[in-house]
This record gives structure tokens, sequence and C-alpha cells, in this order.
């Protein structure tokens, strides 16, 4: 968990263990939704991810849906597990199947990403979005604005989501 508990309750303005139940079931909401709706992952997980057809083009990259990936692995035709390089571009890293022989599509990748490293912008959405979560509580509702995962989106210049 890249942000403690004490962390969250500060930013929550929360001074009693009260609501610590509460505020850790929030932030993990908050974790889900931003892995579901931008790709970014804080905690170390794995996911599978499935490429129908082989990549077009010279290079073949395939754009990684987690993100920051730390290991990317395929299964080839032989059963062979094979580990694939990782090549970023403005940001964004890829899966390279250039000279990989023994592919058969669909392909399925096994990607391992996050790694407790926590980008201050990142960490900023996810501590205001569970200060939202608990502000929601009671009759004074605060709705999260449609695009606000967006706006973290733009912010990183990643483009994930």
């Amino acid at each position: 968990m890249p942000i403690n508990l004490s962390t969250i309750k500060d930013s929550a303005r929360v001074f009693h263990t009260g609501d610590d139940a509460y505020l850790q079931d929030a932030y993990n909401a908050a974790v889900s939704e931003l892995e579901e709706r931008t790709g970014w992952c804080l905690d170390p997980v794995t996911r599978t991810q499935y490429v129908v057809e082989e990549p077009k083009g010279i290079t073949k990259l395939v754009r990684l849906e987690r993100q920051p990936a730390t290991a990317c692995t395929c299964v080839d035709t032989l059963t062979a597990t094979v580990t694939l390089s990782l090549v970023t571009i403005n940001g964004l890293q890829y899966a390279n199947l250039t000279g990989v022989a023994n592919l058969e599509y669909p392909l399925v990748l096994t990607v391992s990403a996050g790694n407790n490293t926590l980008h201050p912008l990142l960490k900023m959405a996810v501590l205001q979005r569970v200060t939202q979560l608990n502000a929601g509580r009671g009759d004074d509702t605060v709705p999260l604005k449609a695009d606000f995962w967006d706006n973290v989106c733009a912010m990183m210049g990643k483009g994930i989501g």
C-alpha cells in the first residue's frame, strides 16, 4: 500500500479512529478505480492482456494496458514461456514481439505492473478521490466530475484509459 492510513486521514481531515475501516475501503476503491479507468497500477499486480492479431509494421510493439510495467511474458506454441523486452516511448510502455518465433494469435500476455513507487500527481489524485468519497457520505454529497480520471491522464501525459 503506497499511501498509508495516516496520510489518508490527514488528507481527508479525519482525526479519530472511528472511520479507519471506511477510509481503508475508500482507498481500495480509489486504487481500483484508478487502475480500471486509467491503466495505472499503484500496488504490484499481475494482469493478463489479450492480443488478438499480430501487430503491424516492422517493429512488433503492443501497448501495455497496465502501467508502469515491470515484466511481460507470453507462452509460445511450443509451450515455452517467453520473456518480452519492454520499450518505453513517450512515457508509455510496450511489449516488443519483434523476433519472437512460434507465436500463435490470439496471444495472452502476462503483465506485471506497479512497483510501490508512487508519482506525486497520482498520489494527489488518489487522496483527492478518497476525500471526495469520504465527503460524499452524508447529506452533502460531492459528485465526482465525469472527466476526473481523464484529467489525471492528461496531466500525466500518458493518454491511457
